[in-house]
């Protein structure tokens, strides 16, 4: 466990402490230790972020921003008490996090209370800035995947491809809302799904869920659980191969290592960044000088830079720590240049999502890598 985290860190400029009383300080909020793929999620949008922070750096803004940088473990409670902190205790003006859906919706509503501006991300949920964009003005954006979109992708090739589809999710506020959105798109394409089991947090042996799955029939299985791995564990043993899609947790090189990567082969997952475009192998090559080993996941990473861009350019335009000035400039900002598909203008004041479903696309692993699927 990285203890360090647990008060907080500051990252940012080498500064005196005359300087840093005059800093903006931006609060981070991410998981960083918990499940793997959750920690993966965590690291590499916070990789993002210090490289936009060390870029915005390096361009001769004017003010000058630290980041506050807290660990939520994966836990609701303490997400709302490291982000109460951001507000009572460390008075940043504005907040970028966190991982899982059920923490951000646990927050979201104390900022948007605070009227502090929060850029969500890397959590997914639809409903995450959906519930506050009718409040005016809404306090709540997102730079990261969202749920329904990946969805709506990936069962419209299911439909289309196989005749029958089980589902398997978590029974947390993600895992819950996941279905619901499933039963639903399935049901909008004619469809019905031949087999549904929940896990409930804690549950490590999927073998029950899979057999049934199996007994059912299901040639293709929805992964919606947040520890992605635990679908495959029993598949070997019980002699059953089905195709994989789900969230684009799927993506994670950590839940790649923990599967192996003849196993994953063929999973299929939502995707917003395309590997093959010559602005990301730029970015990706350096992620990799920067971070090493460490660097495990472009997407993930690309839009916790982008989320850091949009943060850190909408902060330098105000000039200073006023949370309502900053929640305008970040609803108007323009002139982004995103590495990943979020556009040079991600935001309006009746959308605060920064990709749109055109451009979520189905990622598949192949030969070790994930590539967009034809």
């Amino acid at each position: 466990m990285r203890t360090g985290f647990l008060a907080g860190v500051i990252v940012g400029l080498s500064i005196g402490s005359a300087q840093a009383e005059d800093a903006v300080k931006v609060g981070v909020v991410q998981s960083l230790n918990g499940p793997p793929a959750i920690t993966d999620f965590g690291d590499s949008y916070l990789q993002g972020i210090k490289l936009a922070l060390k870029d915005y750096q390096a361009s001769g803004a004017k003010t000058k921003i630290e980041l506050v940088v807290y660990d939520d473990e994966a836990n609701p409670q303490r997400a709302v008490s490291v982000v109460q902190r951001l507000i009572q205790n460390d008075q940043s003006p504005v907040v970028i996090g966190t991982v899982a859906s059920g923490n951000t919706l646990a927050f979201a509503p104390i900022l948007q209370k605070a009227e502090i501006p929060l850029v969500a991300g890397p959590s997914i949920a639809t409903n995450i800035t959906a519930q506050f964009i009718d409040q005016k003005p809404s306090y709540i954006f997102r730079c990261s995947m969202v749920e329904k979109f990946q969805i709506d992708a990936i069962l419209d090739w299911a439909a289309k491809t196989f005749e029958k589809v089980g589902l398997i999710h978590s029974t947390t506020g993600y895992g819950m809302a996941s279905k619901t959105e499933i039963e639903n798109g399935m049901k909008a394409r004619g469809k019905a799904l031949v087999g549904i089991e929940a896990v409930a947090p804690g549950v490590n042996d999927l073998t029950p869920q899979v057999i049934k799955m199996r007994d059912a029939g299901a040639e293709l299985l929805l992964d919606f659980h947040e520890s992605f791995e635990l679908v495959y564990r029993p598949m070997a043993r019980l002699n059953y191969h089905p195709r994989v899609a789900g969230n684009w947790g799927l993506s994670s090189l950590k839940v790649a290592d923990i599967v192996g990567r003849d196993a994953i082969e063929g999973t299929v997952m939502g995707q917003a960044l395309d590997l093959g475009s010559p602005r990301t192998k730029q970015f990706d090559e350096r992620m990799r000088k920067e971070y090493g080993s460490e660097y495990r996941w472009p997407v993930v990473a690309a839009l916790g830079y982008d989320a850091g861009q949009i943060v850190f350019k909408a902060v330098d335009k105000v000039g200073k720590s006023d949370p309502k000035a900053i929640r305008d400039a970040i609803e108007s900002i323009d002139g982004v240049s995103a590495i990943s598909a979020t556009p040079a203008r991600p935001f309006s004041p009746t959308d605060h999502e920064c990709l749109d479903k055109q451009d979520v696309f189905l990622g598949v692993w192949k030969s070790g890598d994930v590539i967009r699927m034809n």
